[in-house]
């Protein structure tokens, strides 16, 4: 496990502006993690990796996205599938100016963002035990996330009905996100969305990818679909 002082020196390294408040949530998260992988597979990143590749890289992500794609100041987000609290949750910690909202449907991992929020002391943040899918907050949201928790297509169209007009859906995706593009055209053309993409700078080791589009009209009657049939048959034209 780092050190705090080890840890305070990476994360300084790549934003220099970092206070020393959030330094010290920083490592209170990181050594939750840490912790938590002890005892079981919260996730697959340990020590420098953890920090670098999952803590920091989800910053330096999101302070992309807030210059490029959409201010979050005062906006109501959510994250689908966070697991460990990637990529949100360590810019929720870095810049707490929006409410934050979590789905995540395994116990363990809304058992673990739970001790995150209370030993941090987080506020305006909301963890659900629930499947995006199954959400009753229509249009509730001006932002979504969500990082590898499932394929494009699938993901834009349990999002979709939870998005606010106007509203922007942003994924964050690897070096394969033209497969997963073509693969949506089914969900692209039922709900009228418009993608676009980002390439983004390799911060560490990953190409990093976002796919995003707004939201410019309702919700089609009859999605989100029950899962079962969204992962089976939306690639095809039924």
């Amino acid at each position: 496990m780092l050190t705090e002082k080890e840890s305070n020196n990476l994360i300084l390294q790549s934003l220099p502006q970092c206070s020393k408040e959030v330094l010290k949530k920083l490592y209170e998260y990181y050594q939750l993690i840490e912790q938590e992988n002890s005892k079981y597979n919260l996730t697959g990143f340990y020590n420098e990796k953890l920090l670098k590749e999952a803590i920091i890289e989800s910053i330096l992500i999101f302070l992309d996205i807030e210059k490029n794609i959409c201010n979050l100041t005062n906006k109501s987000v959510l994250d689908i599938g966070s697991g460990a609290g990637f990529p949100i949750l360590p810019y929720f910690i870095y810049k707490q100016d929006f409410s934050l909202t979590i789905y995540e449907p395994q116990s363990k991992r809304v058992n673990f963002l739970n001790l995150v929020k209370n030993e941090l002391k987080l506020k305006n943040i909301d963890i659900q035990k629930i499947r995006a899918e199954d959400s009753n907050q229509i249009e509730c949201f001006d932002f979504i996330s969500a990082r590898a928790v499932s394929e494009l297509k699938n993901l834009l169209e349990i999002s979709h009905h939870l998005l606010k007009i106007n509203g922007i859906a942003c994924f964050l995706k690897s070096n394969k996100y033209q497969q997963e593009i073509a693969n949506s055209n089914f969900i692209v053309n039922k709900l009228n969305i418009n993608l676009k993409t980002k390439i983004l700078p390799i911060y560490f080791n990953i190409e990093n990818v976002l796919i995003f589009h707004q939201k410019l009209i309702k919700t089609a009657p009859g999605f989100p679909r029950k899962w079962s049939l969204i992962i089976k048959n939306n690639l095809k034209n039924n």
